[in-house]
């Protein structure tokens, strides 16, 4: 780096001089503007409270070009490079700034971009010298290449102009983005006008920062946004290449990880609304639940919401940069840490939409037509999971082929048995373990099928390919590793579901569910009760007032401070004073069967004086019709209907 640094440090003087260039527009633009018509009104989705000039990202592009040209005219070194680099950003940036500059001015409809920058992409691809991906050892097709490349920009683009909801939040991130991108740039690429351009997007940004941080004076407007978007897809497509692998795939996405996380979550949650809701909009319509829009309604600060946004990229471009360094020497250990970080980022930033799906599960998946719905999902899932084993076998060079027709014989008997065997009629939200058994054995078998049908429709191309006589035990190998991937990836799947939906999903809706009135209840008993009362509460679907379980007490010592059915075991009946003082709440609820007098007139006594309500559940059987009774076989008899219910044993305070 130090080398490369030395031998082109003469034109990392062009950063410096796009943010010179870029203030000075922007400054000019704060005045020109509002003549112009080029103002943002307050109301609606707004959080400004006063009209503001828009439109000023061109200041941006000027700026950004002026220095980028000026740096590739002035270098001595490989200039060809740079003119082609130029153009290729040039190009696509003009309609895409035409276009920003029409909608700022008249806000145009949503499918009209997306119109615009689908034609975009396409003049893209057809310019670029590069049209097939290689994946896995297989060349794509032209129409899935170009496929993916419309989604590939179109997706960053949106992506930059839905996070541009906050001052300085946009070019704030597109300097941290920026950064990352030049410093794998000069990392691993060698590539020099990759990362002079990705400083000079960096310095014309910061230039555009001094005026559009809180409180902002002027703002990107859709012409600044996506023209950041298109210049980091546009980048990202080069750090690609033509053989796709996980890291350069990787490093644009995580170095723009903030706007992909938020175009991800706002597609995941309006999906789920829409799917709650039939008269909500779609997923182009706009929300104030993007992440800016939360954090602001905790800090009800601009300044402190962008800056930790600001911290939220830097810790996506630290995860990129770790997995630079650790790609050689151990890039198992990076892909790990990956995986725990997107999980505690799902977990702690995609509240809404996880409450959402709780809802979605808790209503609408009730219906039986919901519940085929969920069903369907399941072959997709496991014809993937297919795909994804045989292409780690592939990946491992286990399995020497390179011909696409091995995947249709390794895939179709797996998939065919799975679907003869009636595996997805299985309502899997309530499967047993006979189901999880059976599905196990149909896809053992449906592998050892497929593994048998390669082995003898291509062992004859594996031995002329093979190099060496062990070509058996690479053949050996895969098949192990293709049916312990089937088997454990699609149980582990529904195994998931029904987790979810029996605990976690159930859990988390009733901490964090959205009512007009909520009692705070605390559970007396931590065993088998303990769980049909949360099930009853989760179970019921519209009520005017929902209970809120705050924690559970218990009077075995061994599970305090430990977590039961998802709720952690707060103490002992003796301690009630000191729960109720750092865990308050308006009702006690008794699930334990065996009753301690003692602790009964205590908790008795206590909620007299708090004015705190203390019920008791009660399982019992109820006869509908007189002398109804169900006989079982053993000559037991049950009533034709039982429920749980509460027994109210100390009246809550009004």
């Amino acid at each position: 780096m130090v080398e490369f640094l030395q031998k082109y440090s003469g034109l990392f003087i062009y950063p410096f001089v796009s943010l010179f260039i870029s203030a000075i527009l922007t400054f000019v633009c704060i005045r020109i503007m509002p003549k112009l018509g080029y103002i943002d009104k307050p109301g609606g989705r707004h959080i400004h409270q006063r009209m503001i000039p828009r439109g000023g990202g061109i200041a941006i592009v000027v700026s950004f070009f002026i220095a980028l040209g000026l740096a590739i005219l002035n270098s001595k070194v490989n200039s060809d490079s740079g003119m082609t680099l130029f153009w290729q950003l040039l190009c696509p940036a003009v309609p895409i700034c035409i276009l920003g500059m029409v909608d700022d001015r008249y806000e145009l409809k949503s499918w009209i971009k997306l119109a615009v920058q689908v034609l975009v992409v396409v003049v893209i691809w057809m310019n670029s010298s590069r049209h097939n991906y290689v994946i896995l050892g297989w060349v794509l097709p032209w129409q899935l290449s170009l496929f993916l490349s419309i989604l590939w920009v179109v997706v960053i683009i949106n992506a930059f102009n839905l996070i541009d909801g906050l001052d300085g939040l946009a070019s704030g991130l597109a300097i941290v983005s920026s950064t990352c991108m030049a410093i794998w740039f000069m990392l691993v690429n060698r590539h020099q006008y990759g990362a002079l351009t990705m400083l000079i997007l960096a310095g014309a940004c910061l230039g555009f920062l001094c005026y559009n941080f809180h409180p902002a004076k002027i703002f990107l407007g859709d012409t600044g946004s996506m023209f950041l978007g298109l210049i980091f897809a546009v980048m990202g497509l080069s750090t690609i290449g033509g053989a796709v692998t996980a890291t350069s795939l990787m490093l644009p996405v995580l170095a723009i990880g903030v706007p992909i996380f938020d175009v991800f979550l706002a597609i995941w949650r309006r999906s789920t609304r829409k799917l709650l809701d039939p008269d909500a909009g779609g997923i182009m319509e706009g929300d104030q639940d993007h992440l800016h829009h939360r954090l602001f309604r905790q800090t009800r600060k601009q300044t402190t919401t962008a800056i930790a946004m600001y911290l939220i990229g830097c810790g996506f471009a630290a995860i990129a940069l770790m997995v630079i360094f650790l790609r050689d020497s151990a890039p198992a250990v990076a892909y790990i840490i990956l995986l725990i970080a997107v999980l505690i980022v799902i977990r702690q930033l995609a509240v809404v939409e996880i409450f959402d799906s709780a809802k979605l599960i808790q209503y609408g998946l009730a219906k039986p037509r919901h519940g085929i719905l969920v069903n369907i999902f399941h072959p997709f899932i496991d014809f993937a999971v297919i795909g994804c084993s045989l292409g780690v076998v592939c990946w491992l060079e286990l399995w020497s082929f390179h011909d696409l027709s091995i995947f249709i014989y390794a895939f179709a008997p797996v998939a065919l048995l799975l679907i003869l065997a009636q595996v997805y009629k299985v309502y899997w939200l309530r499967a047993g373990l006979n189901n999880y058994w059976n599905l196990g054995l149909v896809v053992f078998i449906g592998s050892l099928v497929s593994c048998l049908t390669v082995y003898f429709l291509f062992r004859r191309e594996a031995v002329d390919e093979s190099a060496s006589g062990n070509w058996l035990e690479l053949f050996l190998s895969g098949c192990l590793i293709f049916t312990l991937l089937n088997i454990s990836l699609i149980c582990m799947e529904r195994f998931l579901v029904h987790y979810g939906q029996g605990f976690w999903i159930r859990n988390f809706y009733l901490q964090y569910q959205d009512c007009n009135s909520r009692d705070r209840v605390l559970i007396y008993g931590g065993g088998l009760s303990c769980r049909l009362y949360v099930n009853y509460l989760y179970c019921l679907q519209k009520r005017e007032k929902q209970e809120e379980i705050v924690g559970i007490i218990d009077d075995n010592d061994a599970l305090h401070g430990l977590w039961v059915y998802g709720f952690k075991v707060l103490g002992a009946p003796g301690q009630i004073g000191e729960i109720y003082a750092s865990h308050p709440f308006d009702k006690i609820i008794i699930t334990t069967l065996v009753d301690n007098a003692d602790n009964i007139e205590q908790l008795k006594t206590f909620c007299r004086e708090r004015g705190v309500g203390l019920a008791r559940i009660n399982i019992g059987i109820e006869n509908i019709v007189a002398g109804a009774v169900v006989r079982e076989s053993d000559g037991r008899e049950f009533g034709t209907d039982w429920v749980p219910e509460c027994e109210n044993i100390t009246p809550m305070s009004s």
